[in-house]
């Protein structure tokens, strides 16, 4: 796996919904995506921003979920509904459409993080509260996991 997005960052949504990717994380964008993101609702309230060829890989494999059962169509429904595809400009910035930014409770700020093959796009309380929330099991997480 050669995309490592890692670290946490905030950063400002200014009026228009555009917000500043850190250069940590542009540098780690591959050139296969164009500088391209696939913004959509991601779980625990919070926003996925996908590499344009990584979710290339992603709809790949939603697409050979059956269609013809209610959560699939739920999911699809869900997800795709509001998503939307965002190119950077030269300053680095990433016009986020308000119905995403709204779905996440974001407004003059959010918080990116790094998820390795994916950026999440966190409202900064609901950020420290998943957070905290998190540190209180993740030795008892970890002691699951084969890492």
């Amino acid at each position: 796996m050669a995309t490592q997005f890692l670290g946490e960052f905030e950063v400002p949504v200014d009026e228009k919904g555009r917000i500043f990717l850190p250069a940590e994380l542009r540098r780690n964008l591959e050139p296969e995506a164009d500088d391209a993101l696939v913004i959509v609702r991601g779980l625990d309230g919070c926003l996925t921003a996908h590499p344009k060829h990584l979710w290339a890989q992603i709809a790949a494999k939603m697409l050979r979920l059956p269609q013809t059962e209610q959560k699939v169509r739920q999911y699809y429904r869900g997800v795709l509904s509001q998503a939307a595809e965002v190119k950077l400009d030269r300053q680095g910035r990433a016009p986020i459409p308000r119905k995403l930014l709204e779905r996440a409770g974001i407004t003059e700020r959010m918080i990116v993080i790094g998820a390795l093959d994916r950026l999440e796009f966190w409202q900064p309380d609901a950020w420290k509260q998943y957070l905290t929330q998190a540190e209180a099991t993740l030795e008892e997480v970890a002691e699951t996991l084969d890492l």
